[in-house]
């Protein structure tokens, strides 16, 4: 560790070596880069992690010109493809030059540690210290297709089967029912969503099946095939493919020296067991890109010396379908569900869907979720409410545009406090 001066500043220039290039090694390696010397190791030929190779990117690039779409337009599944691995391609490629731009040194191998030495392949590389962002990984079976295969598959579908009613399982079986596929969705719970909001489950439950998705809940499989399902009951479902939204496992090979159950563990600050070597992202239990983002920042900041805890309260969640599906922290307290048939920009947009439910304890929110268009911009305000900790008799004091979506906040917040 070097002693680094400037007009400003005195301090420890250190080594810093990052392993896994998803979100949170990727923001953690910027945020580093003007305080230390980053090396940053990924075993994979792009940058980006699940996110921009598998995930958020590919999905979100497939479902954006259904969601947009004003006018009938003939899509394909061939087209969306093309559109999604154009996005990958060029957010990979730009956050290969934006490493560079920082001078961050990024190494294409893999990535493991011994005796709290990291090793990229055949190489050692001296760190002062170490951050693990490995994220996870699917274990791949005979004849089995993920969610994620689909933006590399040249196949079509005139039906397929989701199996898992998570995010992944709306998702898919939303796009695929709006390209006109028949669309079998089976989940092992009674209804959708039914952990996060009952309000929430009962309304999409219903809204997919009135699309014409054929809901199988409250199902079990015992046996998944490439192109059908066996159901415990002996029931066999058959269709052109199967898709599999579980299962994801934690890359924890070649780190099983640092203390972990599944996940590796790290305390608040996100400090492993062993002295100077941290963790952020997927690999420590975090399913988001975006906490993944914020992972990375904290456990930046905490290497260079700050004490930032990292706070799990308040973080939103999306699905990306139309309307949109938002949520964050829990549904305790007072509640209150706003219609938002009666805002001035869903009448404007002609929209007949959406619903906002807000609750609220100790003069405190404490969550809400969301079935609308923009959902994601109402929770996000709403996430700040939380993890900011506003009293209920400031919030409302909140101005927000007219005529919009957001308006949805402050009519819940008025019902609130009424």
């Amino acid at each position: 560790m070097k002693l680094y001066i400037n007009e400003k500043y005195t301090y420890l220039f250190m080594k810093v070596v990052i392993v896994g290039a998803g979100p949170a090694g990727i923001y953690a390696a910027l945020n580093l880069s003007k305080h230390a010397k980053v090396t940053l190791i990924e075993r994979e030929e792009r940058l980006g992690g699940t996110c921009v190779l598998y995930g958020c990117i590919p999905t979100k690039s497939m479902l954006h010109p259904l969601i947009s779409l004003k006018q009938k337009t003939e899509f394909t599944l061939h087209s969306l493809r093309e559109n999604a691995i154009n996005s990958i391609n060029t957010i990979s490629k730009n956050l290969e030059q934006l490493l560079l731009s920082h001078d961050i040194e990024v190494i294409h191998a893999n990535g493991f540690l011994r005796s709290s030495i990291v090793n990229a392949g055949n190489t050692s590389l001296a760190a002062d210290k170490i951050l693990i962002t490995t994220g996870t990984r699917r274990e791949k079976l005979d004849g089995i297709r993920f969610t994620e295969d689909l933006a590399y598959s040249k196949d079509d579908y005139n039906s397929v089967i989701v199996v898992g009613g998570d995010v992944g399982g709306i998702e898919l079986s939303w796009m695929m029912r709006k390209l006109g596929k028949e669309v079998h969705l089976i989940d092992k719970n009674n209804a959708l969503l039914q952990n996060v909001d009952n309000t929430l489950s009962e309304i999409v439950t219903n809204y997919l099946a009135q699309m014409g998705v054929k809901l199988h809940l409250g199902r079990s499989t015992s046996k998944i095939n490439s192109n059908s399902v066996v159901l415990e009951s002996g029931e066999i479902i058959s269709a052109d493919s199967v898709f599999v939204t579980f299962g994801r496992k934690p890359n924890i090979e070649g780190f099983e020296e640092i203390a972990h159950n599944k996940y590796i563990n790290v305390d608040e600050y996100l400090r492993t067991q062993v002295p100077n070597i941290y963790a952020a992202g997927d690999i420590i239990g975090t399913f988001t890109a975006h906490e993944a983002i914020y992972g990375g920042i904290i456990a930046a900041r905490n290497i260079l010396g700050e004490n930032r805890e990292f706070l799990v309260e308040g973080i939103p969640k999306v699905i990306y379908i139309h309307p949109q599906i938002a949520y964050v922290g829990v549904m305790s307290g007072k509640c209150v569900t706003l219609n938002t048939l009666s805002l001035t920009r869903t009448i404007i947009e002609r929209e007949d869907e959406g619903f906002l439910k807000l609750c609220a304890r100790d003069d405190r929110i404490t969550g809400a979720v969301a079935f609308m268009p923009n959902a994601e911009d109402v929770i996000s305000i709403i996430s700040i409410l939380i993890r900011y900790q506003i009293p209920l008799k400031d919030a409302v004091n909140l101005v927000l545009p007219h005529p919009s979506y957001l308006e949805a906040v402050t009519e819940a917040l008025m019902k609130l406090e009424s």
